[in-house]
Parts: C-alpha cells; sequence; structure tokens
C-alpha cells in the first residue's frame, strides 16, 4: 500500500527501510515525475522522535490498528507481517484493508510457509469478500498462469474486465497511518507530525502490481490465446483503478494487447491525460509541503488541514478521483 504516489513531494519519514527526504506523496510518484533533492525538512529531528515513539509504541500492539501499522514496519520479517495482519483481520474481520494486507504478504513466497497463509488460501478470501474489486481477481489469473492453467487465467482475466473497480487500498491504509499520527500522543508540532504520517503513507508496498502483467507477458503460444482476454482486463484496470500506478499496469497490458490499433491510440492517449493530471495535483502537493516549512504558523495550519482534505477525499475517492475533484474545485 500505496510509495507509488502521483506527484513527487518532500516529506520526512525516518524507517529503517527508507529514510525518505524527497519522495512521492501521492501514489505513483517517482514513476511519473522527477524532481531536484531538496534539502533536510527542518522538522526533521521532531519526526524522527516521533517515529521512534510510534515504533516503541507498536511492538505491544492490542488493536487492528496498531496491528496493521507494526505489519507494515515489518518490512524484512514476513512471519511477523504476517502475524500481525492476521491479527488485524481476525480484531476487525470486515475491513478489506486488513483483508487485502493479509492477502499481499501471502503472496510473498517463503520456506517453510506461514501456517497462517496455508490455513486460508487468503487470495481468494479477498477476491470473495470484495467481490466488486478486479485486483484479487487479476493476481488469481497471476498465480493460475504460473501454475500452467491456462483456461483458468483466461476465465479470471475476463471476470476482472467486468469488475467495476480495481484497488490495492493504498489511499486507506494513508488514511489509517495519517490519523494514526496525527492523534498519536506527542508534543511534536504539527507540521512535523504531517510529514511522518506522508512518509509512512508512501512506504506501503506496491509489490503485488508487479504480479499483475505475468499472464500476459508469457510465452508466445499462450499470449496469443490470451491476447483478447488480457486486453479486456487492461483497459478495465487503465479505467477504473483507484490509485494513478494501478491504471498505468493496466494501460500498459491493454497497448501490448490491443483490440486495434486504434484501441491501442486511445490507451496512449488516456495515459498521457492521466500523467498531466496527476503532475498538476503533484505541484499543488509540493507546495502544500513546501509550506509546512514556513515560520508563519498560521501557513502552517492551512497547509497541513489542505494536507488532510486531499488524505481524507482520497480514502473516499481513490487517488485518481480525489485528483479530479481537486483540480475542478475553483481555488478560493
Amino acid at each position: 500500500m500505496n510509495c507509488f504516489f502521483a506527484p513527487i513531494a518532500r516529506f520526512i519519514v525516518a524507517v529503517p527501510f527508507a529514510i525518505v527526504c524527497n519522495a512521492a506523496f501521492a501514489q505513483s510518484a517517482s514513476h511519473l515525475s522527477d524532481a531536484d533533492a531538496a534539502p533536510p525538512s527542518r522538522w526533521a529531528p521532531d519526526a524522527a522522535r516521533v517515529d521512534e515513539q510510534i515504533r516503541f509504541r507498536v511492538l505491544s500492539a492490542d488493536d487492528p490498528r496498531s496491528h496493521w501499522i507494526a505489519g507494515l514496519f515489518d518490512s524484512t520479517e514476513i512471519a511477523s507481517k504476517v502475524r500481525n495482519y492476521e491479527a488485524a483481520r481476525v480484531a476487525a474481520p470486515q475491513e478489506t484493508l486488513y483483508i487485502a494486507s493479509l492477502a499481499l504478504a501471502c503472496l510473498q513466497p517463503v520456506q517453510p510457509t506461514l501456517p497462517e497463509c496455508d490455513a486460508v488460501d487468503r487470495l481468494a478470501d479477498w477476491a470473495t469478500r470484495d467481490a466488486d474489486n478486479g485486483l484479487p481477481t487479476m493476481l488469481l489469473a497471476a498465480r493460475a498462469s504460473k501454475r500452467g492453467d491456462n483456461d483458468g487465467t483466461i476465465a479470471y482475466l475476463e471476470l476482472a474486465a467486468t469488475k467495476p473497480r480495481f484497488d490495492e487500498y493504498a489511499s486507506r491504509g494513508g488514511l489509517l497511518l495519517w490519523d494514526y499520527v496525527m492523534t498519536f500522543p506527542s508534543d511534536a508540532d504539527r507540521a512535523a507530525r504531517s510529514e511522518l504520517a506522508i512518509g509512512y503513507g508512501d512506504v506501503q508496498a506496491e509489490s503485488a502490481l508487479t504480479l499483475v502483467p505475468g499472464p500476459c507477458v508469457a510465452g508466445p503460444a499462450a499470449a496469443e490465446a490470451r491476447r483478447a482476454a488480457c486486453g479486456k482486463a487492461g483497459a478495465a484496470m487503465a479505467e477504473r483503478s483507484a490509485s494513478g500506478m494501478s491504471r498505468i499496469v493496466g494501460a500498459g497490458i491493454a497497448e501490448r494487447n490491443p483490440i486495434d490499433e486504434r484501441g491501442a491510440e486511445r490507451v496512449r492517449a488516456n495515459r498521457a491525460a492521466l500523467q498531466s493530471l496527476l503532475a498538476r495535483c503533484g505541484d499543488d502537493e509540493r507546495t502544500k509541503l513546501a509550506g509546512l516549512e514556513s515560520s508563519d504558523a498560521a501557513i502552517r495550519a492551512r497547509m497541513i488541514d489542505g494536507l488532510d482534505g486531499i488524505v481524507h477525499e482520497r480514502a473516499r475517492l481513490g487517488q485518481v478521483g480525489e485528483c479530479e475533484r481537486r483540480l475542478a474545485t475553483p481555488t478560493r
């Protein structure tokens, strides 16, 4: 969730696996634009102190949100990650973020296999409980392809093409992290906490998206048999995904498997329009993040309120939907 945000912006996140001072705020960042390195934030020491306090707190996680955050922090300890995600999943069984996070963690190959992943087919569980979401169905197609099940792969691709949305829940995770950090007991300035919260949101793993194109880049015989299904599934992903990166992955699949040249041209045009859209939102987000460095408390408060609105609307509408809405709203 969510490390692949469309606009690039500067923030601080003091974490063992990513100490970042110039990275992406919204989901697809480094993939879509480049930015010159920014100087360290004035809030870096405060953000690092709050980060240390939060990491210590979630070591004794006793609620679903804390377990999920602890799992997110377990970047290299997959067994611990899965245990924390399962604890969150059991404690809050209706929360799709926890269902998806556990399913994605269980896709990582590990020996010996983990009992939490063996007990239930977590990917199928996600697809069943989140029935209108095409992303787990695309991942089921990838798994079927890896197992050599061509008919199953095509069936899953065709099913995914009928789904109304594709969502890995990075925006939902970003909101959870934002609310946790912003309400965490600390005397640190809210600007420092804002930068830390954004940084946490950005390190959500997107590795599952790298699996999605697999069925459509298979050997020549399989690729030809799957071309039509891949084209339809890719086009659906490119049009209905919540995140910019997921739309771009879908566009890549559709472009490699076009129904005709006109369709391929349409995919390319839509991808260029998406990149332009996200770049414009990125400019706005960079402005807000730069405002956190202001010595004027009123300016910082206004920037924090703006970021808060973006995070909450993104969780409600998805990254692309929120960006479209923001750009359509007249600036006051």
